[in-house]
């Protein structure tokens, strides 16, 4: 027998009255045996923002084929255009879809019969505790659930025979501070003080209590708060609000049994119910006295939840910085099963788009990725971790998804992106009663950050790359103008940068300063440009003040690119300074040892090596040999012995440079 799988499309997943109604259809679906798919982006899409639009792509990979029904969280979902376009989509499907607080047209729509409610709320509060005088708090004016609100608050009040006192209605936009000016104008009222205040949600209400405590009205002996809508708030909440609440049991139940009726043809699809709400009649309204025992529990189980919250936060920014270190993906793939447990995660994959991982450092055959495709970077199963890298259809991610159901049947899909920069998915096994909700919103969060840094981390480094190349083409053509002057080729320039990598490779510089050192060898020279060309080009041994000329050119060289930016053109200066120090301080400057950079050290071996081996109108070229023995001979005195031990391991490489680009 085949499941039944039933989609939910939701949002604002860490509101807890979100998961817990969650939960509860979760738990009902696995009594019925039925699977569920969540897609769940944490924005509630109100915004239509860059962020919104990419977040709203998750709803993308409902397979409408596949579902027997599909549930709306119409209240979470702030964008009708997205509600709409779920609802049409399902109905192209024959997909039956529930609708749920928020009517959409073609839907079956349940909603809480909250102004039932609100009605036995107000005769609660005349028939048991005598209440003549109530004041009301309703929301937004002109808002048509505040205009329901305000009727229902008028017929009670009238089919009791107490006159209705506009002054004794006020509207809070059912939020704190507006509610809280409202009470203030009830107190500053001509009339007199109420019996009771009635809000049209549970916010208001707690707004009211404490704004009456803070002008000295004890509650509920000298006014009556009530609120609606039961928020967890209220919990922890003195004194407890008298409310009425939307029991997540009860609407589940309501929920499958529209699903199995409109399965067997028994209601239409687009049909209309209420669920009751509960009526909790507490302290605030004087049926129940304060419970100091229950108080405390409360908030000892608050806090267990804050303190392991709190330690996740820690856990996330410690993946965070982990893989900021090295920003590979690699490491997050190995890092991450360490960090979902903790959370109440057992299974999860982490789907990325092929755009984003043909671009890491990952074992991918580039080539052959397909767009809008994406990649499985890392699968856990029942807590067993592997990094499989397949590349997967959105058909196959539905499939592949299957095998997180557990004994749970419920798999929750959350769009990873930021902005408009869509990254990929996390796919979990959901089991509402186990997640740390406000911890997996923190992990979500925590990713997008972590993928958005190794996404501009790898623009940058590509940026630096082609300024790299640019300047690297600047420079060669720079010095290939400096080295004209003289009795030097353009590929005396290229030996050199290329011998210079080879030791400040085998010197252990990162990669990246490699290139930095290779790139600005290339100018050693460009002081030469200052130098006459009568004395650059006179074939005749040079007089001892046409030496010290020739010997400013370090001091030239530094000054042309001591002002400019950068890391390269920094090292060019000290290099042009410094390549002809000698470890003994018996060179240009008297620089010696350390005081010399060691860019400077490797630059002035190179150097030496290549005039060597080189053909100069005044000398024949020294063989390899020849000049691997005069530099190991001026170890110590010309030479940094670390660089001339480097240059021994790698005599080989320079052979094979110095025979890839030999002079004509």
């Amino acid at each position: 027998m085949l499941h039944k799988k039933i989609g939910i499309c939701v949002t604002s997943l860490h509101i807890i009255s979100v998961h817990q109604l969650l939960t509860a259809i979760g738990k009902e679906a696995n009594k019925l045996g039925y699977h569920l798919q969540i897609w769940a982006p944490f924005s509630d899409l109100y915004y239509n923002s860059h962020d919104d639009l990419a977040q709203e792509k998750i709803f993308e990979h409902i397979p409408y084929q596949e579902l027997s029904g599909l549930i709306l969280f119409t209240e979470q979902i702030k964008n009708k255009r997205i509600v709409k376009q779920i609802a049409d989509n399902a109905r192209q499907f024959d997909v039956p879809v529930i609708s749920l607080k928020h009517p959409v047209d073609g839907c079956f729509n349940i909603s809480y019969d909250s102004e039932k409610a609100l009605g036995h709320i107000i005769e609660h509060l005349i028939h048991t505790h005598h209440c003549q005088r109530i004041n009301f708090i309703s929301g937004l004016p002109d808002n048509p659930v505040s205009a329901d609100r305000i009727a229902v608050y008028k017929k009670v009040l009238t089919a009791h025979h107490i006159p209705i006192e506009e002054d004794r209605i006020g509207y809070g936009d059912f939020w704190a501070d507006p509610a809280i000016k409202a009470t203030e104008h009830f107190l500053e009222s001509s009339l007199p003080l109420p019996d009771a205040i009635v809000c049209a949600n549970d916010a208001m209400a707690m707004a009211v209590c404490d704004c009456l405590s803070n002008h000295g009205y004890r509650i509920p002996e000298d006014i009556i708060v009530t609120g609606l809508g039961g928020i967890q708030e209220r919990d922890y909440h003195f004194p407890l609000l008298t409310t009425a609440v939307y029991d997540p049991t009860l609407s589940s139940t309501y929920i499958f049994d529209a699903l199995k009726h409109i399965w067997s043809n028994i209601i239409p699809k687009d049909a209309n119910i209420k669920i009751p709400c509960q009526l909790l009649l507490s302290e605030s309204c004087g049926c129940a006295c304060h419970n100091n025992q229950e108080s405390q529990m409360r908030l000892d189980g608050l806090y267990r939840i804050y303190q392991r919250e709190h330690d996740y936060r820690h856990s996330t920014h410690s993946l965070t910085s982990t893989i900021n270190s090295d920003c590979n993906l690699n490491t997050l793939a190995n890092e991450l099963p360490n960090h979902v447990a903790d959370i109440g995660i057992s299974s999860m994959n982490l789907f990325l788009q092929t755009d984003y991982t043909a671009i890491r450092d990952l074992d991918l055959d580039i080539d052959q990725l397909h767009r809008d495709n994406y990649v499985l970077i890392n699968q856990i199963i029942s807590g067993n971790s592997q990094i499989p890298l397949r590349e997967l259809t959105k058909e196959e991610i539905c499939i592949e998804n299957e095998r997180l159901c557990g004994e749970s049947n419920q798999i929750l899909s959350i769009p990873i992106n930021v902005e408009e920069k869509s990254f990929g998915i996390l796919s979990i096994n959901y089991q509402g009663d186990t997640i740390l909700h406000q911890s997996l919103y923190e992990l979500v969060i925590t990713l997008d950050n972590i993928l958005d840094n190794i996404q501009n981390r790898f623009n940058l480094m590509t940026v630096n790359q082609q300024l790299n190349k640019l300047s690297e083409q600047t420079i060669l053509s720079l010095a290939e103008i400096v080295e004209a002057k003289s009795e030097f080729t353009g590929l005396h320039i290229k030996r050199v940068s290329e011998y210079t990598r080879i030791l400040a490779s085998a010197m252990n510089y990162p990669p990246e300063d490699v290139e930095i050192i290779r790139i600005a060898s290339m100018m050693h020279d460009i002081g030469k440009i200052n130098i006459p060309s009568s004395i650059l080009e006179k074939p005749a041994k040079l007089t001892k003040e046409e030496f010290d000329v020739i010997k400013t050119h370090v001091t030239e060289g530094a000054k042309l690119l001591r002002n400019s930016p950068g890391p390269i053109m920094e090292t060019a200066s000290r290099i042009a300074l410094e390549h002809h120090e000698k470890w003994d301080g018996t060179g240009y400057l008297g620089k010696k040892g350390n005081q010399i950079a060691l860019e400077s050290r490797i630059v002035a071996l190179a150097d030496v090596f290549d005039a060597l081996v080189s053909q100069r109108p005044y000398k024949k070229p020294f063989s390899v040999q020849q000049a691997y023995d005069m530099i190991l001979e001026e170890s110590g005195s010309h030479f940094d012995p670390d660089v001339v031990r480097a240059f021994q391991e790698h005599i080989e490489e320079f052979e094979a440079v110095k025979e890839n680009y030999q002079d004509n």
